[in-house]
């Protein structure tokens, strides 16, 4: 569950760093603040204000929430902490006193990967949580097909506007060498990058010391 806080300190609380970037390329994250969109469902919790307090609240088609004294929301493309301090400010500006506002997500709507190469069942798959590794993903399309190359998965993952790519290699994580890492909201998995364009198979392999790191496709 992707959870924030807001209050007096404006520090929210489970939140995640952004990846760091060095030259370009990424380190991998635990797991990015889940992006809120359409249909998605928030438990909102306000100290010692129950009448403002909801376990279920919806998100319309337009990607705004209906809220007590503040009316409609916008929280589309917004992390559950970025909502979280949006309300403690206007709560505390008009109405209340260093209100203390947690937000989480009961249900994702928008949590999608993709699944493409040795696998038995390619495809876009919903996530109904916000939480799921590179192991779970593959699982989700029935595991690999006869011959699939364990040393060629791939992750596709686009960071502000830009895209990077990491390897990784089955054999390794199941052994326990390599963490598994956790997929992102709209991440690519390729199972077998010997499909892949010259160029990009070339820019892999002339990284075999960077396993498990992104790197910057050239745009």
């Amino acid at each position: 569950m992707v959870s924030g806080c807001g209050g007096g300190s404006g520090i929210p609380l489970g939140g995640q760093l952004p990846p760091a970037e060095r030259g370009g390329i990424i380190t991998p994250v635990a797991a990015q603040d889940y992006r809120l969109g359409p249909l998605d469902t928030l438990s909102i919790k306000v100290f010692h204000e129950p009448e403002l307090s909801f376990d279920s609240l919806p998100v319309s088609l337009s990607g705004k929430i209906s809220y007590p004294l503040l009316g409609e929301l916008s929280v589309a493309g917004r992390s559950t902490a970025e909502v979280a301090r949006q309300l403690s400010s206007q709560l505390n500006a008009r109405y209340l006193r260093n209100a203390s506002v947690s937000v989480s997500l009961d249900r994702a709507a928008n949590f999608t990967v993709t699944l493409d190469g040795e696998v038995r069942k390619p495809g876009v798959y919903q996530i109904p949580g916000a939480r799921l590794s590179l192991l779970q993903a593959v699982a989700l399309g029935e595991g690999l097909s006869e011959g699939a190359k364990l040393d060629e998965i791939v992750i596709i993952r686009e960071v502000d506007g830009k895209r990077y790519i990491a390897r990784f290699d089955l054999r390794e994580i199941r052994a326990g060498r390599s963490p598994d890492p956790q997929i992102q909201q709209t991440d690519v998995i390729v199972v077998g990058y010997s499909q892949f364009t010259s160029l990009l198979k070339l820019t892999l392999a002339a990284l075999p010391g960077l396993a498990g790191l992104f790197i910057a496709l050239n745009q």
